[in-house]
């Protein structure tokens, strides 16, 4: 059963994914001509939204996103819409892989103890390990979505760890986008300083992390 529901929800994303590489641009400035094309008026940022929210789970670039609704709706309005967007395709995201695959990783990760003890540090520190991975640079923001989701994380603590994670890491593309756009170097100097914060923080969470771990082991250990 679980791999049918996988399969059920594989394929539509799949769909979109296709969809999206051959018929959406790839570049903000094309993003941003597109969503003010047509006189949308106060619907456009609806619409945005809504992409946010498909085109995420499609594993569609988010910091394209960020940057375009910067350029279409300037620092204040992008950023609202790029920190909703990001919140939300990440929880649909979470979802899809909670209700797809769940079961069958938790009979895996049963069976194997090194696994079951990550899951089980998962389990009980998840919004750091969360927020820590959605920090650090390099990390797909998706794929930690579907992992989280396929994971022991409680649901309320990913969404206050991908809330706090979209100001540092998702944010700073939509002032670097209206700096680029508008020729602010401010906007853009911003924008940097929140991402290298980001990752300094997303390290320090890392660091915490790993002394936790090896302090559980220590104590197994000693007993």
């Amino acid at each position: 059963m679980g791999f049918r529901r996988l399969v059920m929800l594989a394929v539509p994303a799949a769909v979109i994914l296709a969809a999206a590489a051959l018929l959406l641009p790839k570049s903000p400035t094309g993003l941003r001509d597109l969503l003010l094309t047509g006189e949308l008026g106060l619907l456009a940022p609806l619409i945005a939204l809504i992409a946010w929210s498909v085109l995420t789970p499609a594993l569609f670039p988010g910091t394209v996103l960020a940057a375009a609704s910067g350029l279409a709706f300037g620092s204040v309005g992008g950023t609202a819409l790029a920190w909703s967007g990001a919140v939300l395709g990440g929880l649909v995201a979470f979802a899809l892989a909670r209700t797809a695959a769940r079961d069958t990783v938790t009979r895996q990760v049963a069976r194997r103890p090194k696994l079951a003890a990550v899951s089980d540090l998962l389990e009980r520190r998840g919004f750091t390990a969360v927020l820590a991975a959605r920090l650090m640079p390099g990390v797909p923001a998706t794929a930690l979505h579907y992992a989280a989701g396929v994971s022991p994380v409680r649901a309320h603590a990913f969404v206050a760890a991908m809330a706090i994670g979209a100001l540092l890491r998702t944010v700073p593309y939509v002032l670097l986008g209206q700096g680029l756009g508008s020729g602010s170097p401010l906007l853009v100097a911003f924008g940097v300083a929140s991402i290298a914060i980001g990752g300094l923080g997303g390290g320090a969470l890392l660091w915490r992390l790993r002394a936790t771990r090896d302090r559980s082991r220590s104590s197994s250990a000693g007993s």
